[in-house]
């Protein structure tokens, strides 16, 4: 069969915990995410700027991001990364004119999380789709931008397996919202009944794909504690591998 022949063109994949398993990492997003603030703190001061102690200055940022996921848990806006840090700055009348977020991101320092590895079946998955010539995308609800996220694809020797990759942050809009799904397709050059998307949030990529015309599968693996809540995926997979002989069927 060849690749006009097919009834699906595109497989769109969620990022955490449907392609890379979070439960064996080792520290807290609390852990994480003080080392890394703490990081920007230092490099600020050091290029003259004045600020309180490392830990209010965390705790600042820490608002600022939770004030941020709840209102766009309400309106599907994205969060985004580089907003967050100079609302951040903000509160301490720092003067953005003097500040390179590119730069402050780069110190930021992110990289794979320790203990955080993709699936066992995640390659072999990529590379059945890579030699059938299906176009591969990603979607994740992350308000890193994707360079930042492309780190962590790099190091798992993921990276080129994707045609298109997206984080809400860049997008403006999070799953389960539309746009980001269509903003995927229109890169790959395909269709909403063409496509398939995994994901393992009913809530977020589920509910999503359904609204965007997508073949909808849960990744739902023993370990992760999501319900469906009237949620109807078309269909569930405990695995990667599952999904090909769906995939097959499809076709």
């Amino acid at each position: 069969m060849n690749r006009r022949e097919k009834r699906i063109q595109a497989v769109l994949f969620d990022f955490d915990d449907t392609l890379i398993d979070w439960s064996k990492r080792t520290k807290s997003w609390e852990e994480l995410s003080q080392v890394r603030i703490e990081k920007i703190h230092r490099f600020l001061t050091s290029i003259g700027h004045t600020l309180p102690d490392k830990t209010t200055f965390y705790q600042h940022y820490v608002d600022i991001v939770q004030q941020s996921w709840r209102r766009a848990n309400q309106t599907w806006e994205s969060v985004c990364f580089a907003v967050v840090l100079s609302e951040t700055f903000s509160r301490f009348n720092l003067d953005m004119s003097q500040i390179n977020l590119e730069t402050v991101m780069q110190v930021y320092d992110w990289g794979p999380v320790p203990g955080v590895e993709p699936y066992e079946d995640t390659i072999p998955v990529l590379e059945y789709l890579h030699r059938h010539h299906y176009k591969i995308g990603l979607i994740t609800n992350a308000m890193l931008p994707m360079w930042m996220r492309d780190i962590e694809l790099q190091q798992y020797q993921m990276l080129d397996y994707f045609d298109v990759r997206l984080t809400s942050g860049d997008v403006g809009y999070i799953k389960p919202h539309p746009a980001i799904y269509h903003s995927a397709l229109e890169q790959l050059n395909t269709t909403p009944e063409r496509a398939i998307f995994i994901g393992d949030r009913p809530e977020y990529d589920v509910i999503g794909a359904n609204n965007a015309g997508l073949v909808s599968i849960w990744m739902n693996p023993p370990h992760l504690k999501h319900t469906l809540n009237n949620v109807e995926p078309d269909h569930t997979i405990t695995n990667l591998q599952e999904m090909l002989p769906i995939l097959k069927q499809l076709d």
